[in-house]
């Protein structure tokens, strides 16, 4: 079982950084095409998405995962633990965003790369969900790492509200950038109140969803 789930991870690593190098690859072409002058700034969105970091993060989680499965015989470290709690927050979140808010938006032509997007929002997802119910090695998580884990992308979010004002986005010409519809002023009617908004709702589906994962994580424990 314990090798099972180690060469599974090792398997999601893999196609986390082929699906994101790929992305990038189909980007830096398409960024080149169109004549962009600010190819570093272009380089800097395309790593300013969540998906992306979150991606590389749990890329590295699940090498970390998979050495302790091999080389351990007990329950995981506590450090390696919380990490696998927030990665696995943070894709499933990510997946589940996706599919509801973002799968029906189309790309520019030259940016489709569906295998890439389905491997990044819904097979990762879905295997690091089943992952953290099945493998064996997960110890109790504690509580206070729910802030933990909710604190990135909060920070993630306030980050990238105070950059995007200031960004020159080639393709519309627009003085902003933002990574996300639900996070541009400009898109909605309801400007920064409707931003705000999705901001909040976001940090209360990352909330549930951390709380759950640690949940899961301290309803089977043994005494």
């Amino acid at each position: 079982m314990r090798v099972f789930f180690a060469a599974a991870r090792v398997l999601m690593a893999l196609g986390l950084l082929v699906a994101v190098v790929g992305r990038f690859q189909v980007y830096l072409r398409f960024w080149i095409g169109r004549g962009d002058q600010e190819i570093a700034v272009d380089v800097v969105n395309f790593f300013s998405y969540f998906t992306i970091q979150t991606s590389l993060f749990h890329a590295v989680v699940f090498a970390l995962g998979a050495w302790a499965l091999l080389a351990r015989r007990g329950a995981d470290p506590a450090w390696l633990g919380a990490l696998r709690a927030a990665a696995t927050t943070y894709t499933v979140t990510t997946g589940i965003v996706y599919n509801a808010l973002l799968r029906q938006i189309p790309l520019e032509p030259g940016l489709e790369q569906p295998w890439a997007n389905e491997v990044l929002h819904t097979v990762v997802p879905v295997y690091a969900l089943l992952d953290w119910l099945l493998a064996p090695g997960r110890d109790p998580v504690r509580w206070r790492t729910v802030g933990w884990i909710v604190a990135y992308p909060v920070l993630w979010a306030g980050c990238t509200l105070l950059r995007a004002p200031f960004v020159l986005d080639e393709g519309t010409g627009n003085p902003w950038w933002y990574p996300y519809p639900f996070l541009d002023p400009h898109a909605s009617a309801g400007g920064y109140g409707s931003v705000a908004t999705w901001v909040v709702v976001l940090a209360i589906v990352v909330t549930a969803m951390a709380s759950g994962v640690v949940g899961i994580s301290r309803a089977r424990r043994r005494p």
